[in-house]
């Protein structure tokens, strides 16, 4: 019994024990586990507290630094720098009472949130967002955890920002270019300059539909562009268009227009610019750039593009069509006769004379100076000879202004496409031939391009291509014509006249080739030539020994006006060391009617101690008020009039009357063309005592005239 009794006890001892072992392995594997777990924790807090990219701090109930985690030295501080100083001291002084409020709700355990500024180590002042969360222990407030974020660039954002946005309203309200902002079809946004640009108020154009306000005619580009850009088919663009404002008037607008998010959906924001002035100044300045300011018809420019139009669709169309090409016969005399201001008032007469003459769809154009054309479209031969006779018969009726009286005739020349021409050059051209082919037979009249004028044109042109190497060549000379005191039967001087040897046709006439060196401009330089040339070969007769004499030379118009005359005329006689006496200077009527342009010229040869005399006398404007004002020497009366003396009693009373003439003007008289005794005995009986013509001889080179005058001259003297 004793022995089951103590095997009882020993088998509760062991029980208890083994189960006191496991209860204590029990509490040990939790107590381990706790404390894991607790170790886990404090290792998470402490990762939020210390790696906390914000400054994290715990204060005393008296708002003392008790702990900060590095984060703080971002202000400039050490943790240690902090511990045990009052929050306070690093207030700005306007933010104390405020922050020492959000403290206390924390000490009374509410949590706050809240913004203010302290400063930095360095002094500087930093805006902060502030978090106070009270601290338990044992359910009793200790202290305040508080977390400090930096928002000083935050809140110079935020500021920068709003300053932004009101510079840009400013802007905006305030801009002289249209703002807007279209969604959905609609305009949910205007600046006051579109309400001023369009006539609208806010509120009327506020909701209102693009269609409203468009130009009908536009309206399908403005939609298509805003369609684009919402789609992302088009970025940024710039474009014009028309815009009807609210009183009916047309505007037009440049826009610059891109896609935006406006209230959180898609939106079209746009600038206007009113370019209504602009677009009618380029209108304005494009129509003075095509057309004429006199008569505000087309001008050659404008004229161009219609023709090459009219090329273009008269080639797709089998039409055709015609061009005429005119001038005003002897315009000139008008204008310099009446002046520029008669004679632009008959420029612009005689364009309204062409109006009626035309069809409202053909083309009138002042081409420069007095020449206009006419382009007729899809017209032939017959109705431009029909629209020519109605010109000429327009004119008929005269041009009356300040009460005088103008009659003007036309040229015309006419080419018809494509017989004549496919090219704007090539029909002007011809139709200019042809024109000028109508001025030789008489003007007022019209002529057809044809093929004899083409050669007629291309032997000109080769003709001048000839002239200019004749210049530099040395194939010009001068022949000499004599002249006589008819009174003694004397060489007292001789004329210079200009030939031409051509290396292969010979001698070439001066009236071959003087028109075409006025028309280039080349007789400017060959007429220098001239002077130079018959000042060095009388000087040379001189030196010879034979006895003096004047030689004369021809002036063209052209050289009198646009050459340096007066220069030229002293260097010929220093180079040559002529006097010049021995010259003598042969102008036309048409040189002394300018009488203002050419008084001065003339006056400054007279200087020089020049002779000068007007040659073909009574063939141009004669006027004795210029005859009396112009210094003057000499008149030559034109051959015409002498060749049917003494025969014609018209003829006999025009040269009668003009040697009295020039002797009441003390002037001397030559007569040229002289062929015939009769002619010397009517001329010696009306006073006239030097003469020039076949009678006497014929122009001659310099050997011949030499031979055949110089020396007898010479012997006589002898």
């Amino acid at each position: 019994m004793e022995e089951i009794t103590l095997g009882l006890v020993l088998g509760i001892g062991i029980g208890l024990i083994i189960g006191t072992i496991v209860i204590y392995a029990s509490y040990i594997r939790k107590f381990s586990r706790n404390y894991n777990q607790y170790q886990l924790n404090e290792q998470y807090y402490k990762s939020l507290y210390e790696q906390n990219p914000d400054a994290v701090i715990i204060f005393d109930t008296e708002g003392k630094f008790i702990s900060a985690n590095k984060a703080v030295s971002a202000y400039g501080f050490s943790q240690d720098e902090l511990l045990q100083k009052p929050f306070a001291e690093f207030l700005l002084p306007q933010d104390l009472d405020r922050v020492m409020g959000h403290f206390s709700q924390a000490l009374d355990g509410k949590a706050t949130a809240y913004e203010c500024s302290i400063f930095d180590k360095e002094g500087f002042q930093r805006d902060i967002g502030v978090t106070n969360i009270p601290i338990y222990v044992n359910e009793k407030i200790t202290g305040v955890y508080t977390i400090i974020k930096d928002i000083t660039e935050h809140k110079k954002a935020q500021i920068d920002l709003v300053e932004a946005e009101a510079k840009y309203r400013s802007l905006i309200e305030n801009s002289l270019v249209g703002v807007y902002i279209i969604q959905d079809g609609k305009i949910v946004y205007v600046n006051p300059r579109l309400c001023e640009m369009s006539g609208y108020r806010f509120d009327e154009l506020y909701g209102m539909g693009i269609n409203e306000f468009i130009f009908h005619e536009d309206l399908h580009l403005v939609n298509e562009n805003i369609q684009k850009r919402v789609k992302n088919e088009l970025g940024s663009v710039t474009y014009e268009y028309r815009a009807v404002r609210k009183d009916k008037s047309v505007l037009t607008v440049e826009l610059f227009g891109s896609k935006i998010n406006y209230n959180g959906r898609d939106a079209i924001i746009g600038t206007l610019i009113d370019i209504t002035e602009r677009k009618n100044n380029e209108k304005m300045i494009k129509h003075m750039a095509y057309h004429d300011q006199l008569t505000d018809l087309p001008n050659r420019y404008l004229l161009r593009e219609k023709l090459n139009e009219t090329v273009n669709f008269s080639k797709q169309n089998n039409q055709r069509f015609a061009l005429l090409f005119m001038d005003l016969d002897r315009f000139k005399a008008i204008n310099d006769t009446m002046g520029h201001e008669i004679g632009d008032k008959v420029l612009v007469e005689f364009a309204e004379r062409l109006k009626g003459c035309v069809n409202p769809n053909d083309i009138i154009s002042r081409y420069g100076g007095d020449e206009f054309s006419i382009l007729l479209p899809n017209s032939n031969e017959q109705r431009a000879g029909e629209v020519a006779e109605q010109i000429i018969s327009s004119l008929s009726v005269p041009f009356i202004f300040y009460h005088h009286e103008f009659m003007v005739t036309p040229s015309i020349g006419i080419t018809v496409f494509p017989n004549h021409g496919e090219s704007f050059g090539t029909l002007i051209k011809n139709a200019d031939l042809a024109m000028y082919h109508a001025k030789s037979l008489g003007k007022n009249n019209f002529q057809f391009f044809n093929d004899e004028l083409n050669k007629k044109a291309q032997y000109e042109l080769e003709l001048e291509v000839s002239l200019r190497k004749a210049l530099e060549q040395d194939q010009l000379e001068l022949y000499y014509q004599p002249q006589f005191n008819i009174r003694n039967n004397e060489l007292c001087g001789a004329e210079a006249l200009m030939r031409w040897r051509h290396p292969e046709k010979g001698i070439i006439p001066p009236a071959a080739f003087i028109p075409i060196a006025e028309e280039t401009g080349l007789i400017i330089p060959m007429g220098e030539w001239a002077i130079r040339t018959a000042c060095m070969e009388n000087k040379k007769w001189q030196k010879a020994g034979y006895p003096p004499i004047t030689v004369s030379v021809n002036i063209s118009a052209k050289q009198f006006f646009l050459s340096k005359l007066v220069e030229i005329v002293q260097s010929a006689l220093a180079d040559a060391e002529l006097e010049p006496k021995y010259l003598e200077l042969e102008i036309t009527e048409s040189i002394t009617m300018n009488v203002e342009e050419s008084i001065s010229t003339l006056l400054e040869l007279k200087k020089i101690g020049v002779k000068i005399s007007i040659d073909d006398f009574g063939t141009g404007y004669s006027s004795l008020n210029y005859l009396k004002r112009l210094p003057i020497d000499k008149l030559k009366i034109d051959q015409s009039f002498i060749q049917e003396c003494p025969s014609d009693i018209n003829s006999n009373t025009l040269v009668r009357t003009i040697i009295v003439m020039a002797h009441l003007l003390k002037l001397q008289i030559k007569a040229e063309g002289v062929e015939t005794q009769e002619q010397i005995s009517f001329l010696l009986e009306q006073g006239c005592q030097e003469a020039q013509g076949y009678f006497f001889s014929k122009p001659l080179p310099v050997s011949e005239f030499e031979t055949k005058f110089m020396e007898k001259r010479l012997e006589n003297k002898t």
